[in-house]
């Protein structure tokens, strides 16, 4: 009954909507995640590009500051003076004195003391001669290192490129008693007058600034930046996430550049540390540094997630609302398919009066028109089948107690000829018995018999043979009290008893015995017909009954056990009939079931 509920039209319904209703949805869901997906990456693409280039606009910026501080010193006359006589006297002696050493910090304190006491992230102003450091004003000890300052990146790139202020780092120099590591702006510096080599300045910034700058267009974005210079070296990198991305790591760094390197686009996708990343890059031409960021992909997502989410909710809202309506509406529609189906099941042979009422004139009420007008005509078959099979089955019969009948008078007449050529002085007693056969044979015209008719008719069938056989064989009937008066079929047993007669004792030596029994059991009445003649094989026991052997083999009473057989069947059903059982050389014995019946004689 379950299996039946989870195959109903309804449900069935139900299932193949919910399916359709989520495969549309996932397609849409999917569709629109994409879309917001690529909207979502490509729009916070843009947004890093353009913080990226606003920074690097601040950036520019405050180098050209920088740069500007530097410039100035080219304008400062009495600072002019002091480096022009400084590099005039730089060949000319190998230790300064403590006099110019004093003037040198003096100058030095002119020149530069305002500008590190006002911005703090400016860690030393330096001037450096073609061999010597000439001015120095700075926030760390000042170490003398023998050193070639024109083997220096920063000072051979200042020279070459006079015109140009020249960022490099990070640095750290040797001359200071310091591992900080600074952001170094370099610049010839040349005489006001006629261009001439005066030196070149150094200032060394910290990250503080730099910091300051990045941190106001990164605050609470939730993802990393960094400053690489030309040569993959990290500049500054700085993360509002918990995790280290560890980019001070020179692999990492290598890793990152190439990646940089590679990618055509200013946003592209990167995984790191089995994370996936959005990162965008811009470069900066003044310094060659190329500014990085990378945003976590969930971050970025989040809000398309987010989206989803309400989408898939919004979806099983949806499915569970349309599911309530459409079972509410199915459950209308099958009810009268219900009522319908449970009708159909109250047919039976016994039962053809149910009828549908019908109410609608939609495809239903055509249905149950349709399903009353089936059992009007069911009912008029089943009557014309009953009337045709009642007659098919007299006819059968008639036809079967016709085979039977000239088998009877056949063998009798052929005994009666025996006895009336050898003058046989019983042979009044046989026509006799004859007569009495062949009256209750006939019966009237009566297919119905009594069992104690029956056993009269065969008496005197057993009358006949025995004058012919005389002192072959013996008989004994025996029948329980009340059994007589049952009602059955006339002759099923004269063929039975002829057949014993011709294949058990006419071919055993000797005399035989044949025994007919009647009693009841149960509902069944049970007739058993024995012969201790020369019996049968199992096989044909078997096949007796059936249309497998041939009517020869068994002295032609084959057809005359056949037919009984078939009556008995035919007219009670195929729970009744005989068996057969047999041994050879011992005997074999016949039972007959047939249903109990009181009825009477008629």
């Amino acid at each position: 009954m379950k299996k039946n509920q989870k195959n109903s039209l309804k449900n069935r319904a139900l299932i193949q909507t919910a399916i359709l209703i989520i495969a549309t949805m996932c397609i849409m869901v999917t569709g629109f995640y994409m879309i917001f997906h690529s909207r979502a990456l490509n729009e916070r693409g843009n947004y890093e590009e353009e913080n990226l280039i606003n920074m690097e606009a601040y950036l520019n910026s405050y180098l050209e500051e920088v740069d500007a501080i530097a410039k100035n010193v080219n304008y400062n006359y009495y600072l002019q003076d002091y480096l022009e006589t400084v590099i005039k006297e730089e060949d000319d002696y190998e230790e300064s004195g403590i006099g110019k050493n004093m003037r040198s910090y003096e100058m030095s304190a002119q020149a530069f003391s305002d500008t590190l006491l006002s911005r703090a992230d400016i860690s030393s102003i330096m001037i450096f001669g073609k061999k010597k450091m000439i001015l120095n004003r700075s926030m760390y000890t000042y170490q003398k290192v023998a050193q070639d300052y024109s083997k220096l990146d920063w000072y051979a790139r200042a020279v070459a490129n006079p015109q140009d202020a020249i960022i490099t780092g990070p640095n750290r120099h040797a001359f200071f008693n310091t591992d900080d590591e600074v952001i170094s702006l370099s610049r010839e510096v040349q005489s006001y007058e006629n261009g001439t080599f005066r030196g070149v300045i150094l200032i060394n910034l910290n990250l503080n600034k730099i910091a300051e700058i990045c941190n106001t267009f990164q605050e609470k974005q939730g993802n990393f930046l960094c400053i690489l210079n030309e040569k993959g070296e990290l500049v500054y990198e700085q993360q509002t996430g918990k995790d280290s991305f560890a980019f001070d790591e020179k692999e990492n760094r290598q890793e990152l550049k190439n990646a940089l390197d590679k990618a055509k686009e200013n946003s592209f996708n990167l995984t790191y540390k089995g994370e996936k990343y959005l990162v965008t890059k811009t470069g900066m031409e003044t310094t060659g540094w190329t500014l990085v960021s990378m945003v976590p992909y969930k971050s970025v997502l989040a809000e398309t997630m987010a989206i989803s989410g309400v989408m898939i909710a919004t979806v099983g809202i949806i499915l569970i609302v349309t599911l309530l309506l459409l079972n509410r509406i199915l459950t209308g529609v099958v009810k009268p398919l219900k009522k319908l189906e449970k009708h159909i099941a109250q047919v039976s042979p016994d039962n053809m009066d149910q009828r549908m009422e019908i109410l609608t004139d939609d495809e239903i009420g055509h249905l149950s028109k349709k399903f009353n007008q089936m059992l009007d005509r069911i009912q008029n078959l089943k009557e014309q089948v009953i009337e045709e099979q009642e007659d098919k089955r007299k006819y059968e019969l008639q036809a079967l107690q016709a085979q039977i009948n000239p088998h009877f008078l056949y063998n009798t007449l052929d005994s009666i000829i025996w006895m009336a050529e050898t003058n046989d002085s019983n042979i009044v007693a046989m026509t006799e018995a004859l007569a009495k056969l062949f009256r209750i044979s006939l019966n009237k015209g009566n297919e119905e018999i009594t069992l104690e008719r029956e056993f009269e008719h065969v008496k005197n069938y057993l009358i006949i043979q025995s004058m012919r056989y005389a002192d072959k064989f013996t008989y004994e009937i025996s029948v329980e009290p009340g059994v007589e008066k049952c009602r059955t079929i006339k002759l099923i047993l004269q063929p039975v008893v002829e057949n014993c007669i011709y294949h058990g004792i006419k071919k055993k030596r000797g005399s035989g015995k044949i025994t007919i029994r009647a009693f009841r059991r149960g509902d069944d009445l049970i007739i058993e017909i024995s012969d201790d003649g020369c019996g049968m094989p199992p096989e044909v026991c078997r096949k007796i009954l059936s249309d497998e052997i041939e009517p020869e083999n068994i002295s032609g009473s084959g057809i005359g056990i056949k037919n009984v057989n078939e009556r008995i069947q035919l007219r009670f059903g195929k729970r009744y009939g005989l068996s057969y059982m047999s041994e050879e050389g011992v005997g074999t014995t016949v039972t007959y079931i047939l249903p109990y019946d009181e009825g009477g004689s008629r």
